[in-house]
């Protein structure tokens, strides 16, 4: 039997990290969702676990507590390390520090949210409570089987695997945020660029307790450098919660062969030590390196994982997708709400397609060096395994070797930190206006990071102060609507911006909000009399340095451009032509529709 769904503005398949966080962020613009899950709940093992800060940013501009993450993250005291060890009970070969105090206040000097270690079974139930207390719909044990797209919208088929009903649901758009495998994809015909296969991987999830075991050298990710059995353990819990990952090849080895014995005896070798340990799910999975060639098929979007699969070395996965779904959620609600032409849409893929192929190319180039630590070793191939291992346990007498293999390892760091990469996220074309400036220069690194306001960049953080206290320059970014940001002397521009509904917010001397530090002087880009237009999604969509354009006109031509309509078709109010709700901050939970 088919039943017939409620209709609802957006339908979402996929209730990971990133439906999770699409499905707050459009309900916290007043956009009606809907999540479907075929799964019987959350992940309750862990996946991803590095959340960059730009993905920390969003999930702040999304109204997430911070306090609820930082509740769920891993100690400061076991994340601040990466270990080459020979057993998990050492010896240490070498390490990577990644909190040196220049690095912190580097950090601290350009997000309010640095990176936390926070596994993905631990993430999840704070995403799910936040779009369910946004008041979207999300159903578990409902399957999506397919969709047709018609005049104006999709209507989906899914099966609900407790009731065994066919049900279809209408929906405006419809996003795929279903994983690496998306059927969403799939049944779209839409192709991946790229390598299908760079590693496979047997993965153990580990549950105990060894913290006496590293108890000497605590960290998060622990190479095991073994001539015949090589692997990574990832220290999500110290105390209770570790991933075992070993590379095999299938061709010569059968998945078969990796039985619960032999499983737990490699971890076991691994440890090195008395260890209580127990296992509690074992899998394969393959490394890709792919981007989808494009990322829209009419109303349906592919989002995260289902749109690129990167190798997990840097962790850029789960936060390239996070970033998708800010990209894409304020482009739907301002198109559903009247502000925006349909061919604001058609800037989703062109803005984050060469961000995910910058991603893929590097999270494989991190991939791929991890080889420079293993050639420092000098360890002869020839060697039986017995013999290699006792040429590893005979480093630390031998300097030069061991300084040579601490230095290949210092040249890893951007695999672990690569702030610059995640911040420095720039758009050269899309939903913005190029103000003529040449782009920046190439970053010599990936965790070299230059602010900028030029139109496509991520809008700088630095402190500022007004009544209430100090705020970050990304908490002023009004997260349903444009803001216009300008210097001290921009009243005209507050004026302007005001009679076309955008947040306002002037800095500098004698404005609301003041500078004491000259933190956002000295990285506006923009004079006294300069003006930003921010896009909820906190990317720089036109600047004005020194404010010469006649403000009214130059506003509405910029938010035109931005809005891909024609100047004065229509005003931007936030709350005009809102599809289903109030737009803007905790507007409530949009109507039933979505239940």
């Amino acid at each position: 039997m088919t039943r017939h769904e409620n209709d609802v503005d957006v339908l979402i398949v996929g209730a990971g990290p990133v439906g999770l966080c699409c499905s707050r962020l459009l309900s916290r613009m007043g956009v009606a969702n809907r999540v479907l899950e075929r799964r019987s709940g959350l992940h309750t093992a862990p996946q991803a676990h590095v959340v960059s800060a730009r993905s920390m940013e969003i999930f702040r501009a999304a109204g997430i507590p911070a306090e609820k993450t930082v509740a769920v993250a891993t100690r400061p005291q076991d994340q601040g390390s990466i270990r080459w060890v020979q057993t998990l009970a050492g010896p240490v070969i070498g390490d990577l520090q990644l909190g040196s105090p220049e690095r912190i206040m580097k950090t601290f000097a350009s997000t309010p949210t640095p990176t936390m270690n926070i596994p993905q079974h631990r993430l999840e139930p704070v995403l799910f409570e936040a779009a369910s207390d946004a008041g979207a719909g999300i159903d578990f044990e409902v399957e999506w089987l397919g969709a047709r797209q018609r005049e104006g919208g999709v209507v989906s088929e899914a099966r609900n695997h407790n009731t065994s009903e066919t049900l279809e649901i209408r929906s405006r758009y419809l996003l795929g945020c279903d994983g690496a495998g998306s059927p969403v994809r799939r049944a779209l015909g839409i192709g991946m660029e790229g390598p299908a296969h760079v590693q496979s991987y047997l993965s153990v999830f580990v549950q105990g307790n060894l913290r006496h075991v590293v108890e000497e050298h605590p960290g998060l990710l622990y190479w095991h450098l073994d001539p015949l059995e090589p692997a990574v353990f990832i220290a999500h819990d110290i105390d209770s919660t570790w991933i075992f990952m070993h590379p095999y090849d299938p061709e010569r080895v059968p998945q078969d062969s990796f039985t619960p014995e032999r499983c737990r005896q490699l971890v076991e070798d691994a440890v090195g030590a008395e260890a209580d340990f127990e296992i509690r799910e074992t899998g394969f999975w393959q490394m890709t390196c792919q981007v989808a060639n494009r990322y829209r098929d009419g109303r349906v979007f592919l989002v995260g994982d289902a749109a690129h699969r990167f190798p997990p070395t840097g962790g850029m996965g789960m936060n390239t997708g996070v970033a998708d779904a800010f990209n894409l959620a304020w482009k739907i609600a301002a198109v559903l709400g009247g502000r925006a032409d349909d061919r604001l849409l058609a800037t989703y893929d062109q803005e984050r397609q060469p961000v995910a192929s910058v991603n893929a190319e590097q999270s494989l180039s991190n991939h791929l060096r991890m080889i420079e630590v293993v050639e420092a070793l000098q360890v002869d191939p020839g060697l039986s395994p017995d013999e290699a291992r006792a040429e590893l346990r005979r480093l630390p007498e031998r300097e030069e070797r061991r300084n040579a293999v601490q230095a290949a390892i210092d040249a890893q760091r951007e695999h672990f930190d690569m702030l610059g990469l995640d911040l420095g996220q720039h758009y050269e074309r899309g939903a913005l206006v190029p103000d003529g400036t040449p782009p920046p220069a190439p970053a010599t690194s990936t965790f070299d990071f230059v602010p900028s306001t030029r139109p496509g960049s991520r809008l700088p953080h630095a402190w500022v102060e007004g009544e209430g206290g100090r705020v970050s320059t990304l908490d002023l970014v009004d997260p349903s609507r444009p803001t216009v940001i300008c210097g001290a002397g921009g009243a005209r521009w507050v004026a302007a911006a005001e009679s076309l509904g955008l947040a306002t917010h002037a800095i500098g001397d004698g404005a609301a909000l003041a500078d004491p530090r000259g933190e956002w002087q000295a990285i506006s880009g923009i004079g006294p009399d300069g003006v930003l237009l921010v896009r909820p999604d906190g990317h720089v969509a036109w600047r004005d340095a020194d404010g010469n354009s006649e403000p009214g006109a130059g506003l509405e031509a910029a938010l035109a451009a931005v809005y891909c309509t024609t100047p004065n078709a229509a005003k931007p109010s936030p709350l005009r032509g809102a599809s289903s709700s109030e737009a803007g901050g905790d507007a409530g939970a949009p109507s039933g529709r979505n239940r």
